[in-house]
């Protein structure tokens, strides 16, 4: 019975001390803190501080000399008749076609720009009297050997233009000259932020942060744009064999870039200043 006794507290103290261990372990489970579970698709990132920028802006221009030439012909013709008034149109655009090819002008460079058949009133009378109908053929023009472009317009009208518009000047290809002046744009950037820099005292870092195109410009030199008119004969008569003069002038191809530049140091002012 004694021994009973015994053996029965041995088992009751060491069900007591192994609860007294769960319970420490439970407690410090507890105590440690929890790990939280971020998806994989949540990116959690430091914003690093802003930096500091110098913005600087440049131009760059290139001149060229044109070697296109556009130019509207019109042929124009009246009659009573629309029928008369077509057919003599028709008559007179096939000389002017054959003057034109006559001067090297390609097929491939000569378009109908336009062909309008209309009324002719006599607006003195009351009510206005049709008087007739009037056919306009336009050809729109390009003269790839740009210096017989009098000589083409004075043969044309000596064949039976009535009018000429918009003459202008291009150039076939400005792509290069277009890098030559975004090339200039950038330097004169660059340029501007050293002066920027060492008035500031302060270094910049040799790469830009950004560097973006702000705008580009080319436009056609445009010789007249109104619309001319030209009796055939009197024209005939006073042109001589080279034809109207006409000056080509010069082509402006524009670059405009924005350069960003990060401030990376400062530096003290000299002694003297």
């Amino acid at each position: 019975m004694k021994k009973k006794t015994i053996l029965l507290c041995c088992a009751l103290l060491c069900m007591a001390l192994l609860c007294a261990c769960k319970s420490e372990e439970q407690i410090a489970q507890t105590a440690q803190p929890q790990s939280t579970v971020i998806s994989p698709d949540v990116h959690i990132t430091q914003e690093a501080s802003e930096r500091e920028t110098l913005t600087v802006s440049g131009e760059g221009e290139v001149k060229l000399t044109p070697d296109l030439a556009t130019v509207s012909i019109v042929i124009k013709t009246t009659q009573k008749q629309a029928e008369d008034a077509q057919q003599k149109n028709a008559e007179l655009t096939d000389a002017v076609l054959a003057s034109l090819k006559a001067n090297g002008v390609q097929e491939a460079d000569i378009q109908t720009e336009d062909i309008h058949l209309g009324e002719e009133y006599n607006y003195n009378k009351s009510p206005a009297e049709l008087v007739g109908y009037s056919m306009r053929n336009t050809l729109s023009i390009t003269v790839r050997e740009i210096e017989t472009v009098g000589k083409v317009i004075t043969d044309a009208i000596a064949a039976g233009a009535t009018s000429t518009y918009g003459l202008a000047f291009t150039v076939s290809d400005s792509s290069g000259a277009y890098q030559d002046a975004l090339t200039a744009a950038v330097v004169e950037a660059r340029g501007k932020a050293n002066a920027m820099a060492a008035a500031l005292c302060v270094e910049l870092a040799p790469i830009p942060v950004s560097v973006n195109e702000v705008s580009a410009s080319y436009q056609p030199y445009v010789y007249d744009e109104t619309v001319r008119e030209f009796p055939a004969a009197d024209m005939a008569a006073s042109n001589d064999a080279k034809g109207i003069s006409v000056s080509t002038g010069e082509l402006s191809v524009t670059a405009k870039v924005n350069v960003v530049y990060e401030v990376i140091a400062s530096t003290s002012l000299s002694s003297g200043s």
